[in-house]
């Protein structure tokens, strides 16, 4: 199986075309569920916003763009021109870019961040999203976090939000106290609302329903029952709209029964709100028609680009490691070694670290080495080179100099003798791991890592050795 995508957006499909692949919520939960039980496909994530519609799998099919427009039971010739498919770490890097704000209309838009966490929450809701893919999406939506703060736009709060606000106040001649009607309380029309009162216009927010405690109205806006929203459109000087309705918010026919209709109204919605005849009664803007609000500097575009391509190869080192087979892991084998002889084979740094937690299990510790790092008493030091022969009557052994031959020898010769070793630099010479130990009030834990983190080993005792002495 391999990572493939296509997907269409604002660059080469028209907002038409567009909408008839945009999907609510509950749309996408139920084309995840159907999509993860087709033929070939192992793990799929849907990305839906108002600027694309991009589908992510784990798969061998060759062209996810047909399964999603049987989903949506769209005509695939009629799409196929406008969808780009991607694979392997093409893919990646595409999703990765426009989590940065690379590929938004606008350039560095807030909201992307949210919808490609969202997209990906939903997968996960589903259980669509498979490992390789759940990876993928939590190195995107760390790469746009990134973006935001080591490749700032050098513009306030670049979203549709904002434009919109830009473009009311170029129709109306300023803002403040202007009376606008938002319909739609969700993340994209609450931002809108608060935008517009920040500017100065006295906004009105349309509510379904009202519950105390859970309904999230913008501070300073008024309220307006859902129901109502015509009546209250009547003398209103704009309308903004951003529902996931299915449905027309405002038709032609709705709007021509008003006495004074607004004079400019902006649909944030895909697919759209506001019936498109109604650009014959007011002056309409869609989301395409917001614009970019510029396309961001050379500079700006090559730090989001950056950081795109360092989470790009973290990816890549991920799905190199999941892919390099593991050896199994070590089973724990607690042992008692009370009057049992541990030849330990060096007198550096690490032999001194092996002494200190050999000394709490009442073993008879026999050290060779010319030099010793720690103190000698309660141990038999012999203070020379190691020798064959010098592991008889051990019943462990511990090879840590810093010679490489020497470690060999020594663990050659344990193997010989039927003798668990430890070696130091030599993971693949251990027949026992060294753990680092942790001990409680009549309690002890071991900790081991394949032998490439250390530290996290380090790290993972300390946690744990603090819980031990908690314990009571």
């Amino acid at each position: 199986m391999r990572l493939v995508m296509s997907g269409l957006d604002y660059k080469k499909a028209p907002l038409a075309l567009r909408e008839r692949l945009a999907f609510s919520r509950q749309q996408a939960l139920d084309t995840l569920i159907w999509l993860q039980k087709q033929p070939g496909v192992e793990g799929c994530v849907l990305l839906s916003t108002c600027n694309r519609t991009e589908l992510y799998l784990t798969s061998d099919t060759a062209a996810p763009w047909r399964l999603l427009c049987r989903a949506a039971q769209a005509e695939a010739a009629e799409f196929e021109p406008y969808f780009t498919t991607r694979s392997g770490e093409e893919a990646a890097r595409h999703l990765l870019e426009v989590a940065c704000g690379l590929h938004s209309q606008i350039l560095g838009e807030d909201q992307i961040i949210t919808q490609v966490r969202t997209a990906m929450e939903l997968a996960l809701e589903a259980r669509t999203a498979d490992a390789a893919l759940a990876a993928l999406f939590r190195r995107a939506v760390t790469a746009g976090k990134r973006a935001r703060t080591e490749a700032p736009v050098h513009r306030c709060a670049p979203s549709m939000g904002t434009r919109c606000c830009e473009i009311l106040q170029q129709e109306l001649g300023g803002l403040r106290d202007k009376h606008i009607l938002v319909i739609g309380n969700g993340q994209m029309g609450r931002l809108a609302a608060e935008l517009l009162h920040q500017s100065g216009a006295q906004v009105f927010v349309t509510l379904r329903t009202y519950r105390h405690g859970e309904t999230i109205v913008p501070a300073g806006c008024h309220t307006v029952p859902y129901d109502a929203r015509i009546a209250a459109l009547d003398g209103m000087d704009a309308l903004v709209s951003a529902t996931t309705s299915p449905h027309y918010t405002v038709t032609f026919d709705q709007l021509k029964t008003l006495q004074k209709p607004p004079l400019a109204a902006v649909d944030l919605a895909v697919p759209r709100d506001i019936e498109p005849a109604c650009s014959q009664l007011v002056r309409c803007y869609d989301a395409d028609a917001l614009g970019t609000g510029g396309e961001g500097g050379a500079d700006e575009i090559a730090a989001m680009q950056a950081v795109a391509d360092e989470e790009l190869e973290k990816y890549c080192q991920w799905q190199r490691r999941r892919q390099t087979p593991a050896r199994a892991p070590r089973f724990p084998l607690f042992l008692d070694l009370t009057d049992k002889t541990v030849v330990l084979v060096g007198g550096g740094t690490i032999a001194a670290r092996r002494i200190a937690s050999l000394r709490q299990f009442s073993c008879r510790i026999v050290v060779i080495s010319p030099t010793l790092s720690c103190r000698s008493d309660g141990l038999t030091w012999l203070q020379r080179q190691y020798r064959p022969g010098d592991l008889d009557g051990a019943f462990l052994a511990v090879a840590a100099t810093d010679d490489r031959a020497v470690n060999r020898a020594v663990g050659e010769e344990a193997r010989a003798r039927g003798i668990f070793v430890s070696v130091a630099d030599c993971e693949a010479e251990c027949s026992f791991y060294f753990p680092a130990v942790c001990t409680g009030e009549d309690l002890i834990a071991g900790v081991v890592s394949s032998g490439k983190d250390h530290h996290k080993t380090a790290r993972a005792a300390r946690e744990i050795r603090k819980v031990l002495e908690e314990l009571e």
